[in-house]
């Protein structure tokens, strides 16, 4: 399998493309740019959250942590009109930090197995999906653009994965020796089939998550037009 920096390079070169590719055809601002980027990034880790490895973990978690901070905060200063405090400003973070990493944390370390449900196409729509959801949800839905944008979002973080499952296929195959390691097919999977539970729960969710899901015709008008892309100036 791939490593750590392979995994999280190849991940920020593609998504970041992908993201300036999308600012240039005038599709999202800047801002929505760097937001993608992020998320692609975060993508490209993701199938490692099940990891055994601390680096990899603490990695993940923290890039999470610090995306849930960076929403909650969102949250109370745009849809709740709260002023808050300096106090608040300090506890909220750490209370949603210490969330992450004390409890959700040791919960998912306790259900999950490395190369297990999070090394699948399935995990890795469910997390998409949600993801769309829960930007559709933050943002203004009566604006053209935030379906749109709700959707690119799902769309960075599926990316980003489809590289961290592709490069650790690519990886499991030994060129010089022509032969394939034994983990290969481990990774590229539609489902985990051997632990049931989890993977009908997956198929539940997701179902349930492309119910709710925000329209789609403006978001393939929107991305149907390239008109305004430009290679050079």
């Amino acid at each position: 399998m791939a490593n750590f920096n392979t995994h999280l390079n190849t991940a920020v070169i593609i998504t970041g493309l992908g993201s300036a590719t999308l600012l240039s055809a005038g599709h999202i601002d800047l801002n929505g740019a760097l937001w993608l980027w992020f998320l692609g990034s975060i993508g490209g880790l993701l199938p490692d959250i099940d990891s055994d490895n601390s680096t990899s973990l603490d990695t993940i978690f923290n890039l999470f942590a610090l995306s849930a901070v960076l929403l909650v905060l969102h949250y109370i200063t745009t849809e709740l009109i709260i002023h808050i405090s300096f106090i608040e400003l300090i506890i909220v973070p750490l209370l949603v930090y210490g969330f992450m990493k004390y409890i959700l944390r040791p919960i998912f370390e306790w259900i999950t197995v490395h190369r297990g449900s999070c090394h699948s196409l399935l995990f890795l729509l469910l997390c998409a999906l949600l993801t769309t959801q829960v930007t559709w949800q933050l943002n203004e839905q009566t604006t053209t653009q935030a379906a749109t944008f709700a959707w690119l979002t799902g769309g960075f973080i599926l990316l980003g994965g489809l590289i961290h499952l592709l490069l650790d296929e690519l990886y499991s195959v030994d060129l010089n020796n022509a032969t394939i390691k034994r983990s290969f097919g481990t990774a590229l999977k539609i489902a985990d089939f051997d632990n049931k539970l989890i993977t009908l729960a997956s198929v539940i969710a997701v179902a349930g998550l492309i119910y709710v899901a925000p329209p789609t015709e403006q978001t393939i008008t929107a991305l149907s037009d390239w008109s305004q892309f430009r290679l050079l100036s």
